[in-house]
């Protein structure tokens, strides 16, 4: 079987913006690596844009789903960002908060210390002679001076300071 070729002269108005972009593109370093030839790309650039054109008239929201889409990526990429640049911050807050509740915890007694040694935790007992109220209120005096020497981050409109409250 004999190949068949068809001939189709395009012509370039190079007073055109279009028609420039189009000639430049055409013989750009792109084209001339990506392409087996010139001609392979025009045919894969009419079809491609042949596709969509129909594709878009099918589907008049093709289009606007796209950029949606491209727009939710970008946001969900931004706070990715934001998120991993202050987590360092983040789990420094949070490693202060919970010191701050364990040596409250500590002082108010009957709660295990730490570090454990060999597996056997060193129970802490009551303060002898104190009542309840009195270790509480002193627990609640240790949290209250705690949170007071906490450094606090710098401003974020992406943090929330409100856990663990």
């Amino acid at each position: 079987m004999t190949k068949q070729y068809r001939n189709h002269n395009i012509r370039f108005n190079m007073t055109d913006e279009g028609g420039v972009r189009a000639w430049e593109r055409l013989h750009s370093e792109e084209v001339e690596q990506s392409f087996k030839s010139q001609n392979a790309f025009v045919v894969a650039a009419i079809n491609d844009y042949y596709e969509r054109h129909l594709s878009k008239k099918n589907d008049p929201y093709l289009e606007s789903r796209e950029k949606e889409d491209a727009f939710a990526d970008r946001l969900v990429q931004t706070v990715e960002q934001k998120l991993l640049s202050n987590l360092p911050a983040l789990a420094a807050m949070y490693q202060m908060q919970q010191q701050a509740f364990f040596q409250a915890g500590l002082q108010a007694g009957g709660i295990m210390s730490y570090p454990y040694q060999q597996g056997n935790p060193q129970v802490v007992t009551p303060s002898a002679g104190k009542s309840l109220m009195e270790q509480e209120s002193v627990c609640e005096q240790t949290k209250d001076s705690r949170e007071e020497e906490m450094p606090q981050p710098e401003e974020n409109e992406f943090l929330d300071y409100s856990f663990g409250v």
